[in-house]
């Protein structure tokens, strides 16, 4: 595993397609205003920030860039305040790891023997940024709060929510399942440009999507995971990537 592909397989973890109705924040005005309230909205949406701690499992992805597109398997552990990713190749071998926390990203691509450190906005890192600009709890179960909502849209069975940055989420009515996060209006430095959910599935009470899809700050890339194995709530190992004393950390 070379070092793009490596950086292409990151990219997948974060993006997850579909072909779900879109509405942009300019065609927004030609919807119909909604009638319920924010409170009422992030009441209808599921919250596990309190009953959810941790998240583990195991998931196919698929990446696809201008002139590539790969298989790999990806483990995650994940507890409220780190994540940790570990991408195997098709046939079972480690290639490397990238450990997530709220200000900075770890990626160790173990093929090459390298080890990089940076914010997850960094411009010059896009596909790597997309994937680590959320914590996995926080991507398998997307939240808002009442302040967060500038304007509530609907249109058939969605809602179409618009928040004071620009970001567009995408809400099944009956469920209050994120269908999809848009933020293509967001201003930049943006570390993903759209992120779509599908397959919700009820694991141990908690209901969380089976296949996501991100798509790369310049629209070009996506990478989709198809869960496998999902365990909640179990205890984790310390979340850290081992490195070899030969191999220093490289700060862009």
């Amino acid at each position: 595993m070379n070092k793009p592909q490596f950086y292409s397989y990151t990219l997948l973890l974060l993006l997850i397609g579909g072909c779900a109705t879109t509405a942009t924040v300019s065609e927004l005005g030609d919807l119909e205003e909604a009638a319920i309230t924010p409170d009422s909205l992030t009441s209808l949406m599921p919250d596990y920030r309190e009953e959810l701690q941790t998240l583990s499992g195991r998931g196919r992805a698929l990446v696809s860039e201008p002139g590539n597109s790969d298989r790999v398997t990806v483990e995650f552990q994940s507890n409220r305040s780190k994540s940790l990713l570990t991408i195997r190749t098709s046939i079972g071998v480690e290639g490397g790891q990238i450990l997530i926390e709220p200000d900075s990203l770890l990626i160790y691509n173990k093929v090459d023997k390298i080890a990089q450190k940076i914010s997850p906005e960094q411009s010059s890192m896009s596909s790597v940024g997309s994937i680590a600009s959320l914590n996995m709890l926080d991507l398998f179960n997307f939240t808002i709060e009442p302040e967060d909502i500038d304007k509530i849209f609907e249109d058939g069975n969605r809602y179409f929510v618009l928040l004071s940055n620009q970001v567009v989420l995408e809400i099944d009515r009956s469920s209050g399942h994120v269908i999809k996060v848009d933020r293509s209006q967001s201003d930049p430095p943006i570390p993903y440009r759209t992120i779509e959910y599908e397959g919700y599935a009820e694991i141990n009470r908690f209901q969380l999507p089976r296949k996501i899809t991100i798509f790369s700050r310049d629209g070009n890339s996506r990478a989709t995971f198809l869960v496998q194995q999902l365990d909640v709530n179990g205890k984790l190992p310390p979340l850290s990537v081992e490195l070899p004393e030969e191999i220093s950390i490289q700060r862009p």
